[in-house]
């Protein structure tokens, strides 16, 4: 019947069987201090159950318990009280003191060390024949509108990391063409190049507060996006028509930009270096602090133009920084009248010209580059002569002049007349 079982399993199975076959007797000695009977052997003694038992123990060769009685069961302890050993108080552990937590200490302030940027030689006075690069004209605006702009109230700006304006339809680069399309009046454009660039007015509308921190204010009519390159990436600012901005820049240095808005664009720059007030604060700068050294501003420059080999003249020159991974002799930057980036080099004192120019950009950061003929472009332009004077002030002041030259002279003949006629009465 269990053919092929393994001997583990029979085994398992021939013991089952066996405690069955004595279960009845087990169960009748289970009163403590009684010898359980055998199944074939003594008081309750089976039959049945012997002949099971001899059976299970020949066929799987167990030990043969069916004649011998188990022992009797040892009767139970009388119930004593057992003593509870009583537990030693705990010692009292020393109060656990929360670790002081050592604030990290503050990054440093921002250095007000200005920028290492290369000197140019002092002057030895421009050519004769070096044509002046024509500054930028102004942006203007009525002297009410820029008092109302400086007056109002002042949006806190993180200069890398502006806020976006409140609509953006068009990128910057596009913004720009809109105004050139649509706007044509309020922008120039000179052909340098092989191209057409547009020539910006002056952004003067720059400021700065106590902590030296640069603030933008806007008396235009429309709302103006400003475009720079700060903390190794270009940021945009938008600063609404009549509004006005404060930029937290720590670090020190020139930063150009370039404005554009509805119908007009700009260029300009601030400068790096402030100390920025806690959050929500505004208040003076610490004891400790030092406002950077402004940059130095060269004034009458002789550039030489390599692509032109012509030298001009430039009214204002500012060494925005010096970047050796440029190719040699273009690794100094420069911004010309306050309004075109320049690339280049600074001559040593042997050379006739102070700067050298290789490229220009008239849209500091965001327009097109060119070779530097740009500069040359804007010697040939003749600014516009302020308007003549009306003629008829000069008109009536001459009409004046007669007439009073009329009345004095008949004022002195009057008593003459008189006495001439007092004889013959």
């Amino acid at each position: 019947m269990w053919e092929g079982l393994p001997v583990s399993g029979v085994s398992v199975i021939a013991t089952a069987a066996a405690a069955f076959a004595i279960a009845p007797f087990a169960a009748l000695a289970a009163a403590p201090g009684v010898a359980q009977a055998a199944p074939c052997a003594g008081a309750g003694s089976n039959p049945v159950s012997c002949q099971n038992c001899l059976v299970y123990v020949e066929a799987y060769h167990t030990s043969n318990v069916c004649y011998n009685p188990a022992p009797p069961r040892p009767p139970p302890p009388s119930p004593s009280v057992v003593s509870v050993p009583t537990l030693e108080p705990l010692p009292e552990l020393p109060p656990v003191h929360t670790p002081l937590v050592v604030p990290s200490p503050s990054p440093p302030p921002p250095t007000t060390v200005a920028v290492q940027t290369p000197k140019l030689t002092p002057s030895h006075g421009a050519p004769g024949n070096a044509a002046l690069v024509a500054p930028p004209k102004g942006l203007d605006a009525s002297p009410q509108a820029i008092a109302d702009a400086k007056a109002a109230p002042v949006t806190r700006i993180n200069p890398a990391n502006p806020l976006e304006p409140p609509s953006r339809v068009y990128d910057f680069r596009q913004q720009v063409q809109n105004v050139v399309d649509a706007h044509r009046g309020n922008v120039d454009l000179i052909k340098a190049d092989n191209q057409e660039l547009v020539r910006p007015k002056h952004w003067d509308y720059v400021d700065y507060d106590d902590n030296h921190r640069p603030v933008l204010y806007n008396p235009l009519g429309e709302a103006m996006t400003f475009r720079y390159f700060y903390d190794g990436a270009y940021r945009e600012a938008f600063v609404p028509a009549g509004g006005r901005i404060v930029l937290d820049a720590a670090t020190v240095g020139l930063v150009p930009f370039t404005a554009v808005g509805y119908s007009h664009v700009a260029s300009g720059s601030f400068y790096g270096g402030a100390s920025i007030p806690p959050a929500g604060s505004d208040g003076p700068p610490p004891p400790t602090y030092t406002p950077p050294t402004p940059p130095d501003v060269y004034e009458h420059v002789s550039a030489l133009v390599a692509a032109d080999n012509k030298t001009v003249e430039v009214g204002q020159v500012e060494v925005v920084g010096h970047d050796a991974s440029q190719p040699a002799g273009s690794q100094d930057t420069f911004l010309l009248n306050d309004s075109t980036l320049a690339w280049g080099q600074v001559d040593d004192a042997s050379s006739a010209t102070q700067i050298r120019v290789t490229r220009t950009q008239s849209l500091p950061g965001a327009g097109p580059t060119d070779n530097g003929d740009f500069l040359v472009a804007l010697t040939a332009l003749k600014e516009p002569a302020p308007p003549s004077a009306p003629w008829w002030p000069s008109a009536l002041a001459y009409a004046g002049l007669t007439i009073g030259a009329g009345l004095i002279a008949w004022t002195i003949s009057r008593p003459k007349r008189r006495a001439d006629l007092a004889p013959g009465d």
